[in-house]
């Protein structure tokens, strides 16, 4: 009796831990399937956004605009240069890319600050002059997103 304790002892914990392990690998099996699914459910989703989102840029939109020379770091964290717009985040999301077309300051730019007066259909550019930013006055421009940026939470890393 003895002896087929022990022999049921010996057969039955690797079988248990093998059991174990298959019931886990199963478990690991089922959740990556899960996971793959909602992947693609996500990535068509993108995919569908971005097709709205080409739709909508292919016609240049009317914006007003205005300058800014005051330095400092941004809301999207670094620091204002040439080439930075704040808009309205609503509008157009932090780290987008547009194009500006305007008799003076017609070129690319990237959304990388908001402002507490920029609502709506606004922009504001970074001029680093501060002479040249109050001669820029508030003017009427086209914009165009080339790319959407990544919103509020912040760059992808």
């Amino acid at each position: 009796m003895v002896f087929m304790l022990n022999l049921w002892k010996r057969v039955s914990t690797p079988a248990v831990v093998v059991a174990f392990l298959c019931l886990m690998g199963y478990s690991y099996h089922r959740e990556s399937v899960r996971i793959a699914d909602e992947a693609l459910k996500m990535a068509e989703e993108a995919a569908l956004a971005a097709a709205q989102a080409a739709q909508k840029n292919d016609e240049m939109e009317s914006f007003k605009a205005t300058a800014y020379c005051v330095t400092g770091i941004t809301k999207s964290g670094v620091p204002v240069a040439n080439g930075h717009v704040a808009a309205d985040p609503r509008i157009i999301p932090l780290g987008s890319m547009i194009y500006v077309e305007s008799p003076l300051m017609s070129g690319l730019y990237q959304v990388t600050d908001t402002g507490r007066l920029i609502k709506g259909k606004i922009i504001d550019i970074f001029i680093p002059s501060y002479r040249r930013s109050i001669e820029f006055g508030r003017r009427d421009v086209k914009i165009k997103v080339l790319r959407y940026g990544y919103g509020d939470e912040g760059p992808a890393e």
